[in-house]
Formats: structure tokens, C-alpha cells, sequence
């Protein structure tokens, strides 16, 4: 099941009526987890006592959703707790402890009896996960990724997809991050930090269990893109398309992605015949799709002038989505141009 959340910063206190606001109605659009973070950051420099104590103020009436709050030993420290001792969190409102760095496998294992524990991808070992995966209740332990603020700082595709193959063999729940537009800043992939909202969230979902947006104050619109990713239950490919007598033909009809690996082009096929059936010899560009016949053909690098139909085109992170989803069905929805 797809789970989606939004983060809240207490500490940022020019904007708190707007995060409250967000909080109010983020659970319409059926967004389930709030992550926190209380410590000093790029906008604020708010104590970590005071943005506590604004933190439970905001969990009042947010019983319904799965909050949880980056920790490490100096915030547990600041607040008078420790990894034996977790109440403080737990009479505020908060479900589950993000531990980012500077735990032991024990101490996570300790944490985890008491709250939820969010492992951090980027610094656990494949031992202290053997560790804490034999000695916690797996339903007490999650993970969910960094986001990384500084553009060109954010984890490669190779990276991101070596630590969820090694906490998915172990059956743990992972989240990640995505920017917002007003901002570019909260995204864990780097290659996701100038995407929509929608197309972040719809290649995050191929490889992890739950999208967080990462960046405060997130629009009614970004709401509603991520909420209908979460609610997808095909696959969905978009595209921008310049003709209008091909609009029905792709958004009322199912195509099947080819397994074969064309070292030029992604071809997605379907029973229904196109009924204009004209071709004209045109140069083909890398990210372009055609029509030929039946099949829609998306090109994946440039070449030379060949006979098809030239319709629209695609971006990178879609067209990224395309080459793993090659022998499954997919819809086509229009992108805006």
C-alpha cells in the first residue's frame, strides 16, 4: 500500500499557521505521516527546547496521522532524554523516532521498544542490520532516507538503489523524499530536485513504500499530484502530445510496453488500430514520441530521417519511468506543454 506525508518544521515560526493549516487539510487528500525535524535549520535558528514545545503544540488533534522526528544524541541530550528513555516523545504526540546518526545497534534496538524506529539508509551496515533485524519487532522498525537541501549534494539512482535492495531483503518499509517547486531544496534523489511533484513521486514509488514531501508549505495542487500517484493502480507514463486527433487514441487505450531492448527506442503497443495511418519521413530526435500504426514509438537518443509520425514528446524522468516498466501495461496521461 502506498503511503504518503509532508514534513513540518516547529521551528520555523513565520510560517506556522500555514503549516497548521497544511496539517488540517493534507489528511483530505489522504496523507497519513508527518515527519519533524526540531533541530536549527537553513530558515530558523529556533532553540531545540522551544520548537519541542511548539512541536506538541501542533500534535494536538493529529492523533490520525504517523508522526515521527529526526533524533540524535545532542537533540536527546538538549531534551533530557535518552535511548532508554523516549516518553517525552511519546506524550507529545509522536509515533516513531527517526535515528540519524550517532546510535548504536543497541541503542536502536532499546529505542524501538518504546517507539517506532526509522533506520537511516545512509548509515547503517548490512551487520548492524542483521543486528537490530533479529533483535527488534520488525513491525517497530521502518527507514526512510536523508533529504539533501544543497543543490548537487542529493544520492545518486546507483547509491539509492543499493540501500533499498539491502534493507528489502530484510522486509523493511522504506520512505524518501521529494522537493516542491516553491523550493527545490528536501529531495533525497538528485535527479529529482527540479521534477513535479507528480513525476517525482510516481518513479519514487517504483523502487519505495511511502513519498514524503520534503519541503515545507507544499501547494493545494502538489497535494492533490502526489495524492493521485498514491491512488494510481496502473502504470502511468506522461507525455506531451501536439496533436489533438491522437489525444483519445492515447489516453482512452492500453499499451504494452516491449520487452525487447531497442538500443533506440521504447515501443508501447495495444489491439486498438490508429485510424490515420499516414507517415512522413521526418528527423527523429532523442525524447520524441511517434506514432507508426499501431505502436507508439519513444526515442532514446537521435537519429536520422526515417518514416513516422511525430506527435510529442517526453521528458527524462518519464521517459526513465518508461524503461522500467518494458512488458507492462501503461496508460499515457498528457502532460501540460
Amino acid at each position: 500500500m502506498k503511503k504518503i506525508g509532508f514534513s513540518i518544521f516547529p521551528g520555523w515560526k513565520e510560517i506556522k499557521e500555514e503549516q497548521i493549516k497544511l496539517m488540517k487539510i493534507a489528511r483530505d487528500y489522504g496523507f497519513s505521516e508527518i515527519f519533524m525535524g526540531i533541530g536549527p535549520g537553513t530558515h530558523w535558528k529556533t532553540p531545540v527546547r522551544e520548537a519541542f514545545e511548539i512541536a506538541k503544540e501542533l500534535l494536538r488533534g493529529a492523533d490520525d496521522y504517523y508522526a515521527f522526528l529526526d533524533i540524535n544524541p545532542e537533540i536527546l541530550k538538549e531534551l533530557n532524554s535518552s535511548p532508554r528513555d523516549l516518553s517525552k516523545f511519546k506524550e507529545a504526540g509522536f509515533k516513531g523516532v527517526r535515528a540519524d546518526y550517532g546510535f548504536k545497534k543497541e541503542e536502536i534496538v532499546e529505542m524501538s521498544r518504546q517507539l517506532i524506529v526509522e533506520l537511516n539508509p545512509m548509515l547503517v551496515t548490512r551487520e548492524e542490520l542483521e543486528y537490530i533485524t533479529r533483535n527488534a519487532d520488525p513491525e517497530r522498525v521502518k527507514a526512510i532516507h536523508n533529504y539533501y537541501p544543497v543543490i548537487y549534494s542529493g544520492i545518486s539512482r546507483e547509491i539509492f538503489h543499493e540501500k533499498n535492495r539491502l534493507l528489502k531483503e530484510k522486509g523493511i518499509e522504506i520512505g524518501a523524499f521529494i522537493s516542491t517547486p516553491m523550493f527545490n531544496l528536501r529531495t533525497t534523489l538528485e535527479i529529482l530536485r527540479f521534477i513535479e511533484p507528480f513525476d517525482s513521486a510516481n518513479y519514487l514509488f517504483k523502487y519505495v513504500d511511502r513519498v514524503l514531501i520534503g519541503d515545507p508549505i507544499p501547494k493545494e495542487e502538489w497535494l492533490i499530484q502526489v495524492q493521485e500517484v498514491a491512488r494510481l493502480e496502473g502504470n502511468v507514463v506522461r507525455i506531451k502530445v501536439y496533436r489533438e486527433d491522437v489525444i483519445e487514441y492515447l489516453t482512452k487505450n492500453k499499451f504494452r510496453v516491449e520487452d525487447e531492448d531497442r538500443e533506440y527506442a521504447i515501443v508501447a503497443i495495444t489491439d486498438q488500430q490508429f485510424p490515420l495511418n499516414c507517415k512522413c519521413y521526418t528527423k527523429i530526435f532523442r525524447n520524441s514520441v511517434a506514432l507508426r500504426g499501431r505502436d507508439i514509438w519513444i526515442f532514446t537518443r537521435d537519429l536520422d530521417v526515417a518514416p513516422f509520425n511525430l506527435i510529442g514528446e517526453i521528458d527524462d524522468i518519464n521517459l526513465e519511468i518508461m524503461k522500467l516498466l518494458r512488458g507492462k501495461l501503461i496508460n499515457f496521461r498528457l502532460k501540460e506543454k
